[in-house]
Protein backbone atom coordinates (compact mmCIF):
# COMPACT_ATOMS: atom_id res chain seq x y z
CA UNK A 1 0.00 0.00 0.00
CA UNK A 2 1.18 3.53 -1.05
CA UNK A 3 0.54 6.83 -0.88
CA UNK A 4 -0.71 8.89 2.49
CA UNK A 5 -3.20 8.71 4.85
CA UNK A 6 -5.24 11.48 5.76
CA UNK A 7 -8.01 10.94 8.98
CA UNK A 8 -9.64 13.80 10.69
CA UNK A 9 -12.16 14.10 13.52
CA UNK A 10 -14.05 16.59 14.79
CA UNK A 11 -15.73 16.84 18.41
CA UNK A 12 -17.34 19.43 19.21
CA UNK A 13 -18.28 20.41 23.02
CA UNK A 14 -21.80 21.14 23.83
CA UNK A 15 -21.83 23.13 27.41
CA UNK A 16 -25.06 22.58 29.62
CA UNK A 17 -26.91 25.55 31.50
CA UNK A 18 -25.30 27.33 34.52
CA UNK A 19 -21.81 27.00 33.52
CA UNK A 20 -19.66 30.18 33.58
CA UNK A 21 -18.30 29.64 30.17
CA UNK A 22 -18.89 27.69 27.26
CA UNK A 23 -15.98 25.90 26.03
CA UNK A 24 -15.50 25.73 22.26
CA UNK A 25 -12.58 24.16 21.40
CA UNK A 26 -12.74 21.92 18.86
CA UNK A 27 -10.84 18.89 18.81
CA UNK A 28 -9.12 17.79 15.98
CA UNK A 29 -6.92 14.80 15.26
CA UNK A 30 -5.22 15.49 12.18
CA UNK A 31 -2.19 12.50 11.26
CA UNK A 32 -0.65 13.11 8.09
CA UNK A 33 1.66 9.87 7.80
CA UNK A 34 2.61 7.62 4.35
CA UNK A 35 1.17 4.71 4.63
CA UNK A 36 4.59 2.39 4.82
CA UNK A 37 5.26 3.83 8.39
CA UNK A 38 4.06 0.35 10.45
CA UNK A 39 2.27 1.92 13.46
CA UNK A 40 0.30 0.30 16.28
CA UNK A 41 -3.08 1.77 16.57
CA UNK A 42 -4.35 3.35 20.00
CA UNK A 43 -7.02 2.24 22.07
CA UNK A 44 -9.82 4.55 22.78
CA UNK A 45 -12.47 4.82 25.65
CA UNK A 46 -15.82 7.05 25.28
CA UNK A 47 -18.60 8.01 27.13
CA UNK A 48 -20.94 10.46 29.04
CA UNK A 49 -20.39 11.99 32.30
CA UNK A 50 -20.67 15.53 33.50
CA UNK A 51 -23.35 16.64 31.25
CA UNK A 52 -21.36 15.46 28.37
CA UNK A 53 -19.43 13.49 26.46
CA UNK A 54 -15.73 12.42 26.79
CA UNK A 55 -13.29 10.73 24.75
CA UNK A 56 -9.69 8.78 25.54
CA UNK A 57 -7.11 8.07 22.72
CA UNK A 58 -4.19 6.10 24.31
CA UNK A 59 -1.34 4.02 23.66
CA UNK A 60 -2.05 1.13 25.58
CA UNK A 61 0.37 -0.79 27.84
CA UNK A 62 -1.91 -3.98 28.95
CA UNK A 63 -5.03 -5.62 27.59
CA UNK A 64 -6.89 -4.58 30.45
CA UNK A 65 -10.28 -2.48 30.23
CA UNK A 66 -10.17 0.80 32.23
CA UNK A 67 -13.34 1.72 31.11
CA UNK A 68 -15.38 1.11 34.48
CA UNK A 69 -12.44 2.84 36.90
CA UNK A 70 -12.63 5.97 34.41
CA UNK A 71 -16.88 5.75 35.03
CA UNK A 72 -16.18 5.06 38.70
CA UNK A 73 -13.60 8.16 39.02
CA UNK A 74 -16.03 10.53 37.15
CA UNK A 75 -18.64 9.01 39.36
CA UNK A 76 -16.51 10.03 42.40
CA UNK A 77 -16.12 14.21 41.23
CA UNK A 78 -19.51 14.18 40.30
CA UNK A 79 -20.96 13.08 44.12
CA UNK A 80 -18.03 15.93 45.14
CA UNK A 81 -18.97 18.71 43.02
CA UNK A 82 -21.95 17.90 40.66
CA UNK A 83 -24.82 20.40 40.86
CA UNK A 84 -27.16 18.14 39.29
CA UNK A 85 -26.69 15.59 42.33
CA UNK A 86 -28.77 16.89 45.10
CA UNK A 87 -26.74 14.76 46.91
CA UNK A 88 -23.32 15.63 46.18
CA UNK A 89 -21.25 17.70 48.45
CA UNK A 90 -21.23 20.62 46.72
CA UNK A 91 -25.41 20.49 46.80
CA UNK A 92 -25.46 19.86 50.54
CA UNK A 93 -22.71 23.04 51.39
CA UNK A 94 -25.45 25.38 48.59
CA UNK A 95 -28.26 24.27 50.18
CA UNK A 96 -28.11 24.16 53.95
CA UNK A 97 -24.67 22.99 55.57
CA UNK A 98 -23.02 25.46 57.37
CA UNK A 99 -19.64 23.47 57.95
CA UNK A 100 -18.59 19.74 56.42
CA UNK A 101 -15.67 17.58 55.93
CA UNK A 102 -14.39 17.87 52.08
CA UNK A 103 -13.36 15.25 50.08
CA UNK A 104 -9.44 15.40 48.12
CA UNK A 105 -11.30 16.22 45.14
CA UNK A 106 -13.00 19.09 46.39
CA UNK A 107 -10.40 20.54 48.09
CA UNK A 108 -8.15 20.45 45.28
CA UNK A 109 -10.64 22.43 43.32
CA UNK A 110 -11.66 25.09 46.36
CA UNK A 111 -7.79 25.75 47.09
CA UNK A 112 -6.97 26.64 43.19
CA UNK A 113 -10.34 28.62 42.82
CA UNK A 114 -9.14 30.55 46.01
CA UNK A 115 -5.35 31.34 44.04
CA UNK A 116 -7.24 32.26 40.69
CA UNK A 117 -10.17 34.33 42.97
CA UNK A 118 -7.54 36.05 44.56
CA UNK A 119 -4.84 37.03 41.45
CA UNK A 120 -7.93 37.96 39.47
CA UNK A 121 -8.91 40.35 42.39
CA UNK A 122 -12.51 38.51 42.52
CA UNK A 123 -13.30 38.94 38.68
CA UNK A 124 -13.23 34.66 38.68
CA UNK A 125 -15.97 33.94 41.43
CA UNK A 126 -17.61 30.76 41.61
CA UNK A 127 -20.24 32.00 43.21
CA UNK A 128 -21.55 34.14 40.49
CA UNK A 129 -24.98 32.60 39.71
CA UNK A 130 -27.46 34.51 41.28
CA UNK A 131 -25.94 36.80 38.30
CA UNK A 132 -26.66 34.42 35.50
CA UNK A 133 -29.73 33.52 36.57
CA UNK A 134 -30.78 37.16 36.67
CA UNK A 135 -29.76 37.85 33.13
CA UNK A 136 -31.35 34.89 32.14
CA UNK A 137 -28.31 33.26 30.84
CA UNK A 138 -28.02 30.06 33.33
CA UNK A 139 -31.46 28.80 32.35
CA UNK A 140 -33.29 29.15 28.97
CA UNK A 141 -35.77 32.36 29.95
CA UNK A 142 -37.16 35.65 28.40
CA UNK A 143 -36.10 37.18 31.53
CA UNK A 144 -35.93 40.86 30.62
CA UNK A 145 -32.49 43.18 31.27
CA UNK A 146 -32.50 43.54 35.61
CA UNK A 147 -32.36 46.75 36.66
CA UNK A 148 -29.70 48.35 38.55
CA UNK A 149 -31.09 48.00 41.83
CA UNK A 150 -31.93 43.91 41.58
CA UNK A 151 -28.27 43.41 40.59
CA UNK A 152 -26.69 45.23 43.91
CA UNK A 153 -28.91 43.25 45.56
CA UNK A 154 -28.07 40.60 44.28
CA UNK A 155 -24.22 41.44 44.44
CA UNK A 156 -24.98 40.75 48.23
CA UNK A 157 -25.06 36.73 47.22
CA UNK A 158 -21.63 36.93 45.51
CA UNK A 159 -19.12 36.89 47.69
CA UNK A 160 -16.01 33.74 47.37
CA UNK A 161 -14.50 35.22 50.64
CA UNK A 162 -17.18 34.16 52.57
CA UNK A 163 -15.77 30.82 52.69
CA UNK A 164 -13.83 29.47 54.68
CA UNK A 165 -10.93 26.16 54.97
CA UNK A 166 -9.20 24.99 57.59
CA UNK A 167 -8.24 21.23 57.30
CA UNK A 168 -10.91 19.31 56.01
CA UNK A 169 -13.55 21.59 57.29
CA UNK A 170 -15.18 23.97 54.80
CA UNK A 171 -17.44 26.37 56.79
CA UNK A 172 -19.96 29.08 55.17
CA UNK A 173 -19.44 32.63 56.91
CA UNK A 174 -22.65 34.19 55.25
CA UNK A 175 -26.25 32.00 54.44
CA UNK A 176 -27.36 32.12 51.15
CA UNK A 177 -23.75 32.01 49.22
CA UNK A 178 -23.63 29.05 46.72
CA UNK A 179 -20.98 27.63 45.06
CA UNK A 180 -20.23 26.64 41.24
CA UNK A 181 -17.20 25.21 40.29
CA UNK A 182 -18.43 24.80 36.57
CA UNK A 183 -15.88 26.98 35.28
CA UNK A 184 -12.98 24.90 36.62
CA UNK A 185 -14.11 21.31 38.10
CA UNK A 186 -14.22 19.97 34.45
CA UNK A 187 -10.49 20.77 33.97
CA UNK A 188 -10.00 19.25 37.28
CA UNK A 189 -11.43 16.11 36.40
CA UNK A 190 -9.59 15.97 33.24
CA UNK A 191 -6.37 16.09 35.18
CA UNK A 192 -7.98 13.56 37.22
CA UNK A 193 -8.13 11.31 34.49
CA UNK A 194 -4.94 12.01 33.07
CA UNK A 195 -3.14 11.20 37.05
CA UNK A 196 -5.43 7.64 36.46
CA UNK A 197 -3.45 7.01 33.00
CA UNK A 198 -0.10 7.77 34.34
CA UNK A 199 -0.33 5.19 37.80
CA UNK A 200 -0.86 3.02 34.99
CA UNK A 201 2.26 3.00 33.30
CA UNK A 202 0.49 4.97 30.15
CA UNK A 203 3.12 7.80 28.74
CA UNK A 204 1.13 8.96 25.62
CA UNK A 205 -2.43 10.00 25.43
CA UNK A 206 -4.88 12.41 24.18
CA UNK A 207 -8.10 12.99 27.01
CA UNK A 208 -10.88 15.21 25.89
CA UNK A 209 -13.91 15.92 28.29
CA UNK A 210 -16.39 18.69 27.55
CA UNK A 211 -13.90 20.38 25.49
CA UNK A 212 -11.40 20.17 27.78
CA UNK A 213 -8.03 19.18 26.71
CA UNK A 214 -4.99 17.07 27.79
CA UNK A 215 -2.06 15.51 26.09
CA UNK A 216 0.65 13.79 27.42
CA UNK A 217 3.01 12.21 24.96
CA UNK A 218 2.32 12.03 21.28
CA UNK A 219 0.21 10.01 19.04
CA UNK A 220 0.77 6.92 17.57
CA UNK A 221 2.81 8.57 14.61
CA UNK A 222 5.34 9.79 17.39
CA UNK A 223 4.03 13.27 16.60
CA UNK A 224 2.77 16.01 18.92
CA UNK A 225 -1.16 15.98 19.30
CA UNK A 226 -3.00 18.08 16.85
CA UNK A 227 -5.76 20.19 18.06
CA UNK A 228 -8.25 22.60 16.19
CA UNK A 229 -9.67 25.73 18.04
CA UNK A 230 -12.95 26.89 16.22
CA UNK A 231 -13.49 29.95 14.75
CA UNK A 232 -16.06 32.45 16.89
CA UNK A 233 -18.37 33.07 14.66
CA UNK A 234 -21.69 33.97 16.18
CA UNK A 235 -23.51 30.75 16.64
CA UNK A 236 -26.45 29.57 18.93
CA UNK A 237 -27.01 26.23 17.54
CA UNK A 238 -24.39 23.16 18.01
CA UNK A 239 -23.18 22.89 14.51
CA UNK A 240 -19.50 23.13 13.87
CA UNK A 241 -18.33 26.35 13.57
CA UNK A 242 -14.69 26.70 11.15
CA UNK A 243 -11.23 25.34 12.84
CA UNK A 244 -9.37 29.27 13.10
CA UNK A 245 -6.55 27.64 14.25
CA UNK A 246 -4.24 24.21 15.09
CA UNK A 247 -1.99 23.47 17.40
CA UNK A 248 0.53 20.65 18.53
CA UNK A 249 0.16 20.17 21.76
CA UNK A 250 2.14 17.58 23.62
CA UNK A 251 2.36 17.58 27.66
CA UNK A 252 0.01 20.46 27.45
CA UNK A 253 -3.59 20.97 28.36
CA UNK A 254 -6.19 23.50 26.54
CA UNK A 255 -9.69 24.98 27.55
CA UNK A 256 -11.20 27.78 25.66
CA UNK A 257 -13.96 30.07 26.47
CA UNK A 258 -15.94 32.26 24.15
CA UNK A 259 -18.94 34.85 24.13
CA UNK A 260 -20.16 34.17 20.80
CA UNK A 261 -22.43 31.07 21.18
CA UNK A 262 -24.42 31.87 24.35
CA UNK A 263 -25.82 35.11 24.82
CA UNK A 264 -28.74 36.99 25.33
CA UNK A 265 -30.10 39.76 23.21
CA UNK A 266 -32.62 42.69 24.22
CA UNK A 267 -33.63 45.63 21.55
CA UNK A 268 -30.88 44.39 19.32
CA UNK A 269 -27.81 44.44 21.40
CA UNK A 270 -26.20 41.15 22.33
CA UNK A 271 -24.93 40.67 26.02
CA UNK A 272 -22.26 38.45 27.20
CA UNK A 273 -22.66 35.37 29.01
CA UNK A 274 -19.90 36.32 30.64
CA UNK A 275 -20.30 38.40 33.73
CA UNK A 276 -18.03 40.44 35.83
CA UNK A 277 -18.71 39.28 39.41
CA UNK A 278 -17.58 42.65 41.15
CA UNK A 279 -20.21 45.12 39.07
CA UNK A 280 -23.19 42.36 38.14
CA UNK A 281 -23.00 43.32 34.75
CA UNK A 282 -22.04 41.65 31.36
CA UNK A 283 -18.37 42.50 30.19
CA UNK A 284 -18.22 45.29 27.77
CA UNK A 285 -15.35 44.71 25.57
CA UNK A 286 -14.80 42.69 22.12
CA UNK A 287 -12.75 39.94 23.04
CA UNK A 288 -15.01 37.03 21.27
CA UNK A 289 -13.16 33.76 21.99
CA UNK A 290 -9.92 33.56 24.63
CA UNK A 291 -8.04 29.54 24.29
CA UNK A 292 -5.46 28.84 27.20
CA UNK A 293 -2.86 26.38 26.99
CA UNK A 294 -1.09 25.45 30.09
CA UNK A 295 0.02 21.98 31.29
CA UNK A 296 -2.81 21.67 33.93
CA UNK A 297 -5.94 21.43 32.61
CA UNK A 298 -7.83 22.73 35.49
CA UNK A 299 -5.73 26.01 35.09
CA UNK A 300 -6.54 26.57 31.75
CA UNK A 301 -10.27 25.95 32.30
CA UNK A 302 -10.41 28.58 35.14
CA UNK A 303 -7.71 31.07 33.28
CA UNK A 304 -9.97 31.13 29.96
CA UNK A 305 -12.80 32.15 32.09
CA UNK A 306 -10.86 34.62 33.99
CA UNK A 307 -9.63 35.75 30.46
CA UNK A 308 -12.72 36.91 29.03
CA UNK A 309 -14.01 38.38 32.06
CA UNK A 310 -10.49 40.31 31.93
CA UNK A 311 -10.38 41.34 28.58
CA UNK A 312 -7.86 41.08 25.56
CA UNK A 313 -5.05 43.56 26.67
CA UNK A 314 -5.37 42.51 30.27
CA UNK A 315 -4.95 38.34 29.23
CA UNK A 316 -2.85 39.07 27.42
CA UNK A 317 -0.21 41.02 29.57
CA UNK A 318 -1.08 37.71 32.45
CA UNK A 319 0.01 35.75 30.06
CA UNK A 320 2.77 37.06 28.94
CA UNK A 321 4.17 37.94 32.55
CA UNK A 322 3.55 34.18 33.97
CA UNK A 323 4.70 32.28 30.94
CA UNK A 324 0.88 30.98 29.49
CA UNK A 325 -0.23 30.51 26.22
CA UNK A 326 -3.10 32.37 25.25
CA UNK A 327 -5.05 33.12 21.92
CA UNK A 328 -7.43 35.77 21.77
CA UNK A 329 -9.56 35.81 18.92
CA UNK A 330 -11.50 39.60 18.83
CA UNK A 331 -13.76 41.50 17.11
CA UNK A 332 -12.34 44.57 15.22
CA UNK A 333 -14.76 46.64 13.93
CA UNK A 334 -16.61 43.14 12.62
CA UNK A 335 -13.29 41.62 11.40
CA UNK A 336 -11.91 38.67 13.62
CA UNK A 337 -8.43 39.73 14.76
CA UNK A 338 -6.35 37.10 16.52
CA UNK A 339 -3.74 38.02 19.05
CA UNK A 340 -1.16 35.74 20.73
CA UNK A 341 1.01 35.48 23.83
CA UNK A 342 4.63 35.15 23.91
CA UNK A 343 5.33 31.73 22.28
CA UNK A 344 2.68 30.74 21.60
CA UNK A 345 3.73 30.46 17.87
CA UNK A 346 5.94 27.67 18.89
CA UNK A 347 3.20 25.33 18.80
CA UNK A 348 1.34 26.90 15.94
CA UNK A 349 0.56 24.53 12.97
CA UNK A 350 -2.03 26.15 11.43
CA UNK A 351 -3.52 29.42 11.36
CA UNK A 352 -6.67 29.99 8.54
CA UNK A 353 -6.59 33.46 7.02
CA UNK A 354 -9.40 35.65 8.04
Amino acid sequence: MTGEFLMRTFLLTISVDRKIKQVLAVLCFICLVSCKQETKPYSQITGAAQGTTFKIVFESVSEQDYSSSIDSLLKVIDESMSLWDQNSLISRINTFEDTLIIDSHFKKVFERTTHFYNVSEGRFDPTVGPLLTAWGLARKSNLPIPTQTQIDSLLGYVDFSSFELKGNKLQKLKSNIELDFNAIAQGYSVDALGDFLEEKGIKNYLIELGGEIKTKGYNQFKEPWKVGIERPDFNDSDSNNAIQTVVGLSDLSLATSGSYRKYVEFDGKKYSHTIDPRTGWPVNHNLLSVSVITPSAMDADALATMFMVLGKEKALEYANKNDILVQCISDNLGELEVSFSEGFEEILIEQTNN
